[in-house]
């Protein structure tokens, strides 16, 4: 199963989109993160592995490739951490693919699920906007800060748990098939 959302890193001062791509296939558990990412982004992987399970959810026991593109540039910060996870749900069928089109997904996991602020998300935004996306989800501390960029929408994120609770507090299941259906309890 394959999932590709957008997340962005900042150059100097300039916010670049990074598409996150994710595959799961069957094979011995292990997670393998391409596209030049730094500790920090290899790390995410624990952070969204802790986050997702104390969600609630389940990470899935497969074969799990994280492609950060364009390959040739260096990733590098925390800002990838939701964008992963959103990534890894979506591919195992647990969170719907329409949710994360046409949207920017920036923020870093606490252990908890908990989503924390990460520096230059105006440029981020900036970058986001220009490139024609509608959306952006980001940690409730960066909120007023994307807000400053018009005509996108913000959606504030507080947690992974209450995102894929969604606004009733419900979890929302999806089968894989679901996925690109239109869901009435979707934001």
């Amino acid at each position: 199963m394959y999932c590709k959302l957008l997340s962005a890193i900042v150059l100097g001062v300039e916010g670049r989109l990074i598409e996150v791509e994710v595959d799961i296939a069957a094979g011995l558990p292990q997670v393998n993160v391409v596209g030049l990412p730094d500790p920090a982004v290899r790390e995410s992987i624990d952070r969204a592995r802790a986050a997702i399970q104390n969600a609630g959810m389940k990470f899935p026991l497969d074969r799990i490739t994280v492609n950060l593109a364009p390959a040739d540039m260096r990733k590098q910060g925390s800002a990838f951490d939701l964008a992963i996870a959103a990534g890894i749900l979506c591919a195992s069928g647990q969170m719907r693919q329409q949710e994360l089109d046409d949207a920017l997904i920036i923020g870093e996991l606490s252990l908890n699920g908990a989503v924390k602020a990460v520096p230059g998300v105006l440029a981020m935004a900036e970058n986001a906007r220009a490139a024609g996306l509608r959306r952006i989800y980001v940690p409730p501390a960066s909120a007023s800060e994307a807000g400053l960029i018009e005509g996108i929408e913000v959606r504030s994120v507080s947690s992974l748990a209450d995102w894929i609770r969604g606004p009733s507090g419900g979890r929302r299941r999806f089968a894989a098939g679901d996925r690109g259906r239109r869901d009435s309890r979707a934001r």
